[in-house]
């Protein structure tokens, strides 16, 4: 059926038994089609008052109705069609079909000063020449435009330039897969983990790839917030053409931090909408949060979309990764600027030690470095200085003056487990692992020697605190639980001193 019959009979269906004169014959008669998109059937009102009254009155029924005549569960999404509304009235409509407000976007995390303007121009235009062809599939937009704000794709952003490590390969691996086979090797690809691990990275990776390898393909990255706006745009400006060539007509979509449409229930049916047409069309999604999707608090079907494909999880980087990072983009920041100085390897070593787990600020902890050095044109600089100018950063362990007692005292709170359980020789499982944590922080977080935290554990000898040091250390790479736990307690200390 088309959309006209679609309406017609689901119409007379809504007006059995109703006089003519009846205002629900009135207002049900002042809608027209626009179409089937997805699992949406769209109708356009012929003023606002219209459109608010049917939404407030039939839309129930309507949704009911409809059932009856399709055969299949499909939403009614109501809109108003500005072209046949006052001048004033377009003026004064703030109706917005979608209940969310548009959200601030933010500039990209992978904006900074090393980039080289110049490979990115020639990069982008590069890439997007053979695509511009298609142009009118995506509204004439494409991500790999550099002045696009959000969408733009800077050439740093590859596969080439993403450190792996034990915490990311797993993801890493599954993105590439994606690149070079998409909406074959993994559909959808949902990538998660904590704020600052390279999530980004990877989805505009995927989308620079493919451009370049694919270029006749239509790929699009977009944030959450992005998706938001053009949703909720679309709906007050009755845009749906330019929002379905942009999200409905794509082969390769990659949505970032979907974490943030929590609660927007009527931009995640729309995403609903797409995620089913593209995956029914084996045209690529890949999607990227914070959290699992077990976590995100979204309705059941939604989140079965996201678990149907292939779930990779980014944990933070280890020191080894911490310290191939720093590596990395002071390689990068001598390529793309004057500097030529020199950051020792004891201080390089110093900062992967010390640093969070989020790439952006140990990234932003070398930029510190090389613009002092830069301003006060120093060739090299030594970990007293690095400690003095980081302080706000990584504050260090001498300043923080963190004792056994204290980390003993926050994990037996966090735990909740007694102190002369903590330091007894108990050894079922919900004493032995805080006190193997509480061994392995005092090692790392304190000066004190093997010996020295064994008398304080019991008198334990150094062996047996080795032991608890190895086993946390090991542990931790593959429990993202416990690597959590490590962080929150971590943090907690650093925070009573």
């Amino acid at each position: 059926m088309d959309k006209d019959e679609i309406w017609s009979k689901t119409l007379a269906l809504l007006l059995e038994n109703t006089d003519e004169e009846d205002p629900k014959t009135v207002f049900l008669n002042l809608l027209t089609p626009v179409g089937v998109f997805g699992d949406q059937f769209v109708l356009l009102a012929e003023s606002t008052p219209v459109e608010s009254w049917v939404r407030k009155n039939y839309l129930g029924e309507m949704q009911e109705k409809l059932l009856q005549v399709t055969g299949t569960p499909i939403s009614i999404g109501l809109g108003v069609n500005t072209q046949k509304e006052t001048p004033q009235q377009q003026a004064t409509n703030t109706q917005v079909t979608a209940t969310q407000e548009p959200m601030q976007q933010t500039e990209p995390d992978w904006m900074n000063h090393f980039v080289d303007p110049s490979s990115i121009s020639n990069q982008a235009s590069s890439s997007t020449m053979p695509a511009a062809e298609e142009a009118g599939r995506v509204g004439g937009e494409y991500a790999s435009s550099p002045t696009s704000g959000e969408e733009a794709l800077f050439s740093k952003c590859t596969f080439d330039t993403f450190v792996v490590g034990k915490s990311n390969e797993f993801a890493r691996g599954a993105a590439l897969a994606v690149a070079e086979q998409p909406g074959i090797a993994y559909n959808p690809l949902f990538i998660y983990g904590n704020s600052g691990l390279g999530k980004t990275h990877l989805l505009v990776a995927i989308a620079n790839y493919a451009m370049q390898n694919f270029p006749r393909m239509a790929t699009r990255y977009v944030s959450a917030n992005k998706f938001l706006n053009d949703y909720v745009e679309a709906t007050q400006r009755n845009q749906w053409g330019t929002f379905n060539s942009k999200y409905h007509q794509v082969d390769i979509l990659l949505v970032d931090d979907v974490q943030y449409l929590e609660g927007k229930d009527e931009t995640i049916n729309q995403l609903f909408n797409i995620f089913n047409e593209m995956t029914n069309r084996n045209k690529q999604i890949v999607l990227s949060a914070d959290r699992a999707p077990k976590d995100i608090d979204m309705d059941d079907r939604m989140r079965s979309r996201f678990i149907s494909g292939l779930l990779a999880d980014i944990k933070p980087p280890d020191y080894e990764t911490r310290l191939a990072i720093l590596k990395n983009y002071l390689s990068r920041v001598n390529q793309h600027t004057s500097f030529y100085g020199n950051i020792p390897d004891d201080v390089l070593g110093y900062l992967a030690e010390v640093a969070t787990s989020n790439i952006r600020e140990i990234e932003g902890a070398i930029t510190r470095l090389v613009s002092n050095m830069t301003l006060l044109k120093k060739n090299s600089i030594s970990i007293e200085e690095a400690q003095e100018l980081l302080q706000d950063f990584f504050p260090t362990i001498q300043d923080k003056k963190i004792d056994i007692a204290l980390i003993q005292s926050e994990v037996e709170r966090f735990f909740k487990v007694s102190h002369e359980d903590m330091i007894s020789s108990k050894r079922y499982k919900g004493i032995t692992t805080p006190r193997h944590i509480a061994i392995y922080l005092s090692r790392y977080m304190t000066e004190e020697s093997l010996e020295s935290i064994g008398k304080k554990f019991g008198g334990r000898d150094h062996t047996t605190v080795m032991h608890s040091v190895n086993k946390i250390e090991r542990d931790q790479k593959d429990n993202r639980i416990l690597f959590d736990q490590l962080e929150q307690l971590t943090l907690i200390i650093q925070e009573r001193c």
